[in-house]
């Protein structure tokens, strides 16, 4: 018998670890070329492969159709929580006013004081100027979108001295420039507009004109705050006009009392406003609209889903499918594998079968071997049985 080369042959029990079995023969990693890492990463691999999270065709469905309908209804709530829309509601509103002012006296050797406070007699002769503040404050039960435009209007009026309803002689002009302001989601806003009246200017004024005319006439420079409120549409909230909120300086009289009208200005009401589409909290809004961006995502990635896990029909299913639809009447679905205990004769073709059924007044036999693969039909006799098998092989190679 040949040398075998010095080769040494190792036989290893049954059910012993490799591993210790070569650490007790002491093999080098010339003699056997199998490092201990090996078992090491094997079984790291192993621990791995159990620890993965493998879900199912119906856990991942549930799973997106989860997450689509929780992001989409987060983001609805979101978003009507942080918009308005076009709308004509009722809003309660309440309103309040009032005006101060001061007569300032041109030098004199009798009043040590450069203005004079309020609700007081005046020497015409003495006032340089009457400093006049007007105050107006409107809030709303609610934030709406609107915008106001105010100015003080002076009007210099002279009256019948019997009759002061019969107007005599008018003249209007603005005493501050028109300011419009324009609010967004706001329930109010305060006005407080300071005008310097040149009292000496109007007072003259009305004494020519009294004097060209020679005319026994009561005169009057009425200070009124013009305001108009309106919403976005352009409808009037709310307007003063030069009755609601007035102040009275005397002309052409020598001690005068500055009198002041406050006609249904401290009050509240409610009134028709129309609200447009707008952001209330933009945050929110934001929120909202990365909600339904993601949940568009999950749409896109449910329908992908979808597209790849549909079962695609193969020819054999058309035909199965044919078949039963156009031979229901004569076809029978068996639950199981019919025996077949006589003679079989295999048919080349469904209408091969068909004609035997028509012959012999037996109704077919179908039933499915193998889903998606095989299926057979079959015509029972006393002595044979008349079979036809539907195979998708068998179609596929046609």
């Amino acid at each position: 018998m040949k040398k075998m080369n010095n080769r040494k042959f190792y036989e290893f029990k049954k059910g012993d670890n490799l591993e210790k079995q070569v650490s007790k023969e002491n093999f080098t990693n010339k003699e056997i070329n199998m490092p201990s890492e090996i078992f090491n990463n094997s079984t790291e691999e192993q621990d791995n492969k159990f620890n993965k999270i493998y879900l199912g065709y119906n856990e991942r469905l549930l799973m997106n159709i989860s997450i689509i309908l929780v992001l989409m209804i987060l983001g609805i709530i979101l978003f009507i929580s942080s918009v308005s829309v076009k709308t004509k509601s009722n809003i309660a509103y309440s309103q309040t006013g009032n005006l101060d002012y001061k007569v300032y006296l041109k030098e004199n050797d009798y009043y040590t004081e450069s203005y004079l406070e309020e609700n007081m007699q005046y020497i015409s002769s003495l006032i340089d100027d009457v400093d006049v503040d007007f105050k107006y404050n409107f809030n709303a039960n609610e934030n709406i979108n609107y915008k106001y435009t105010y100015y003080v209007q002076g009007n210099l009026v002279v009256a019948n001295d019997e009759d002061k309803s019969k107007i005599i002689y008018s003249k209007t002009e603005k005493l501050s420039s028109p300011k419009t302001i324009t609010k967004t989601s706001s329930n109010g806003f305060a006005i407080n507009e300071k005008v310097k009246v040149d009292y000496e200017k109007y007072n003259n004024l009305a004494k020519q004109f009294k004097s060209s005319y020679a005319i026994n006439a009561d005169s009057n420079l009425e200070l009124s705050l013009i305001i108009n409120i309106e919403d976005e549409k352009g409808n009037i909230i709310k307007s003063l006009d030069k009755d609601d909120m007035k102040l009275i300086i005397p002309l052409a009289q020598q001690i005068i009392d500055i009198k002041t009208s406050l006609k249904g200005i401290n009050n509240s009401d409610n009134v028709s406003v129309y609200k447009d589409f707008n952001i209330s909290n933009k945050i929110v809004f934001s929120l909202s609209i990365i909600s339904l961006v993601i949940s568009l995502v999950f749409i896109v990635r449910l329908l992908l889903f979808l597209n790849k896990t549909k079962a695609k029909k193969t020819i054999y299913d058309i035909t199965l499918a044919k078949i039963l639809r156009e031979y229901d009447r004569v076809i029978v679905n068996s639950k199981r594998v019919v025996d077949l205990n006589s003679e079989v004769i295999d048919v080349n073709s469904f209408n091969e079968l068909l004609d035997v059924r028509d012959n012999i007044e037996k109704p077919i036999i179908f039933s499915e071997i193998h889903k998606g693969q095989k299926s057979i039909f079959i015509v029972k006799t006393a002595n044979e049985t008349y079979r036809y098998i539907l195979k998708l092989a068998d179609l596929e190679n046609k």
